[in-house]
């Protein structure tokens, strides 16, 4: 059998899905390793949020050494991907899922949200998104319905947070926690080892990846919207901000000291940076990829429930 995830999400566990067809199976080995300089070992080093990449992973010990492969191999694809070679294998590896077996990192009640619906078209899609450019066309709307469901940010009181000094070899440079803790994880400053999902803490996640969704589970664990103040006894207090691709993930980044933004997209390294590699210093404007929601910012706290 074998084992192919898509690296595509930073809040959520990334979908995987299983080939057990001997023939498919040998033939998607035999193109990776007849076209070898497309292997890597893991996400490169500036991929950002959406799509990095595909980890091919035999299940048993006979099938790569077949083909003098890898236990693991990585596939970056999209907008990272190192030759065309390289999305039209991703793109062998998309066409699997209609005869796979798709799994997922989640618990069961996280996977009867059924939050993937259509994963082979929107992955399809973001194979090729960095040769087209999507425009947003908001003039003349109104606020929409999605916004007025989020608790609104007025402030009422002169609230105090604390700025944490950047600090990404915590998170980059210990295998476990890098693979083990997401964005949420991040923003909060709390290493868990469980890619910590909103609501879970508190036992009431997310129905569904919406602004007025993920905010409620975030609520629940204990966060608090900006301008709610927390007493001096929940330091530290870090402001964080939350996005969403809607009904895909959601995604959290965390103000530090040095006056910018930094985030740890799922399981690759935290950084500094947007998608156009340039420094974040306003997470509402920067290059967010497909997390194209603002939702607001937040409070995190000591007690904060997250798990």
């Amino acid at each position: 059998m074998l084992k192919i995830t898509a690296d595509l999400y930073s809040g959520r566990a990334n979908p995987e899905w299983i080939i057990s067809d001997e023939q498919e199976i040998r033939a998607t080995l035999r193109e990776i390793a007849n076209n070898a300089s497309v292997i890597a070992k893991s996400a490169p080093a500036n991929a950002g949020l959406g799509l990095r990449g595909f980890l091919v992973e035999p299940l048993n010990d006979e099938v790569g050494r077949n083909y003098n492969l890898p236990e693991s191999i990585y596939l970056a694809a999209g907008q990272y991907a190192i030759s065309s070679k390289a999305n039209a294998i991703a793109e062998r590896l998309v066409g699997l899922i209609n005869s796979a077996e798709i799994t997922t990192r989640m618990t069961p009640e996280e996977e009867a949200l059924s939050l993937d619906a259509d994963l082979q078209g929107f992955l399809q899609e973001q194979l090729y998104v960095g040769e087209r450019l999507t425009l947003l066309d908001t003039e003349g709307l109104e606020l929409s319905p999605e916004a007025v469901e989020i608790p609104l940010e007025t402030p009422k009181a002169a609230c105090q947070y604390e700025l944490g000094a950047y600090n990404p070899n915590f998170w980059n440079n210990n295998a476990t926690i890098l693979r083990n803790n997401n964005c949420y994880n991040y923003a909060s400053n709390k290493r868990t080892d469980t890619f910590a999902q909103p609501g879970r803490g508190c036992g009431n996640i997310y129905r569904s990846l919406t602004c007025a969704e993920v905010t409620r589970a975030s609520l629940c664990d204990g966060l608090h919207v900006r301008y709610n103040c927390f007493p001096a006894s929940e330091a530290p207090r870090y402001l964080v901000a939350l996005v969403i691709a809607p009904g895909r993930d959601f995604h959290w980044y965390r103000l530090n000291k040095e006056g910018f933004w930094s985030h740890k997209p799922g399981s690759t390294l935290v950084r500094n940076v947007d998608n156009s590699n340039r420094v974040i210093t306003n997470p509402e404007t920067c290059n967010r990829g497909i997390y194209t929601q603002f939702c607001g910012y937040f409070y995190t706290c000591k007690s904060q429930k997250i798990r």
